[in-house]
């Protein structure tokens, strides 16, 4: 699993894993942990790390759990590029 698509609130979210584990999930010799880069259209919203547990539910649920702690992403025109 390389990419887990979230549609919430008529929104296509998409997390997708950063290149240092396999399309099976299994890690590769990497000094960087994996990461879930998480964007909307194309624009990043935010990241978190990959763990070895992670399933698409999994991910799915924790890109929604975000996105409701954060509402005011869905909106595009708050979204800054280069934090500020």
């Amino acid at each position: 699993m390389e990419e887990v698509t979230v549609d919430y609130q008529g929104k296509r979210v998409t997390a997708a894993l950063s290149g240092s584990q396999t399309p099976s999930g299994e890690a590769l010799p990497s000094e960087q942990a994996s990461m879930w880069y998480v964007t909307i259209s194309g624009t990043a919203l935010t990241k978190f790390p990959a763990t070895e547990s992670d399933t698409e539910p999994l991910v799915r649920e924790r890109v929604i759990q975000w996105l409701q702690e954060h509402p005011d992403m869905l909106d595009r025109a708050q979204i800054v590029l280069g934090g500020g």
